[in-house]
């Protein structure tokens, strides 16, 4: 696995000013405390930075295979101590090397050198530590960042899995009462039976078309549902007339695909299958700038006024506009004055 720091150009810039900001510190503390010449300092503090900061790079690799959460601590600390021992020792020993190749007859420094071990020692520990509690924070970062990116996906997934077995559960519906309409038409009347057949197979075809996901033009779902609702007026005849008002203003809001059409077979399936008396549904459509009011309602035979709740239907498409607005008050239903009102707002797509 590639280091992070030299991954990133932004990494590389902070590595360098962190290991700047260390050299000057070194040859401040040099010059101040310690009374060594200005080249000698700057020598010092560049020598043993400039070395230790490449072998930081490699301290990276030790980390990266001691897994806090899959390794014993007593193993990770042994593991860490071996590597700290053999990364000051050679640290020491090279920056050694080169000073005193530099330097070779000021025997002052020399001796400056042989004295400062402890001291270097504590350092070298410090910038191991230091170095180490800053990759394993990279790696917490790394994880989280995947962790988040995993479980959104499986989210992603879930809700696309959930939003196709809705979308499904609401096809079956339809074809169910289509396929009924045709078979009491085959009969007794095959040539509206056949116009049935075209009608319907036009509704599977659009159908079809239209992902779980996808959002389509309210006029194409309104063009759609008058081709179901023209079924549907074969199967009922007079029982069923329907009206739908829909300014012009609306016809470009785009609203999820099949949404319509389900509302218009739930107020069917209630206000007009249930009964023998003739019904009536009515579709009106309102917008403004930041979404689009579909209001379906139906008249109610009296013995299906004190129904209570909504059909699986509705319960689908609310949840649909759950999944896909992350809002749950989008759909609402009532009885008013003898009809079932649903009401269904749809938020405009912000792209």
């Amino acid at each position: 696995m590639q280091n992070p720091i030299l991954s990133k150009k932004l990494g590389i810039i902070v590595f360098s000013i962190w290991w700047t900001a260390m050299a000057l510190a070194q040859f401040a503390a040099l010059s101040i405390f310690y009374g060594l010449k200005t080249e000698i300092s700057a020598v010092d503090s560049l020598v043993y930075n400039i070395i230790f900061a490449a072998l930081s790079l490699g301290i990276w690799y030790w980390v990266r295979y001691s897994d806090l959460e899959k390794q014993k601590i007593f193993n990770i600390v042994l593991n860490h101590l071996s590597s700290a021992s053999l990364s000051i020792l050679i640290w020491i020993t090279i920056s050694d090397f080169i000073l005193k190749s530099i330097f070779p007859n000021d025997t002052s420094y020399i001796d400056f050198l042989n004295t400062s071990l402890p001291w270097r020692i504590a350092i070298g520990s410090f910038y191991y530590i230091l170095s180490g509690l800053i990759y394993y924070l990279i790696i917490y970062i790394q994880n989280f960042r995947e962790q988040t990116m995993r479980e959104s996906e499986i989210k992603t997934l879930v809700r696309d899995a959930e939003l196709n077995w809705l979308k499904h559960q609401i096809n079956p519906h339809f074809l169910f009462n289509s396929l009924n309409s045709i078979s009491s038409l085959t009969m007794s009347n095959p040539e509206k039976a056949q116009e049935m057949v075209i009608r319907l197979s036009d509704l599977l075809r659009y159908s079809l078309k239209q992902s779980s996901q996808s959002f389509v033009s309210i006029s194409d779902e309104i063009l759609n549902c008058v081709k179901y609702l023209e079924i549907e007026k074969v199967r009922f005849g007079k029982r069923l007339n329907y009206n739908i008002t829909a300014p012009d203003g609306v016809m470009n809001f785009q609203v999820p695909a099949m949404i319509l059409q389900p509302l218009f077979e739930n107020a069917i399936k209630h206000g007009i299958a249930s009964s023998s008396e003739q019904g009536e549904v009515k579709a009106v459509f309102e917008s403004n700038q930041n979404f689009l009011k579909i209001i379906i309602s139906n008249t109610m035979p009296e013995e299906s006024q004190n129904a209570k709740g909504m059909g699986v239907g509705l319960v689908n498409i609310s949840r649909r506009l759950s999944l896909l607005f992350a809002q749950n008050d989008l759909l609402k239903s009532n009885i008013v004055d003898s009809n079932y009102v649903v009401e269904v707002t749809i938020p405009k797509l912000n792209r």
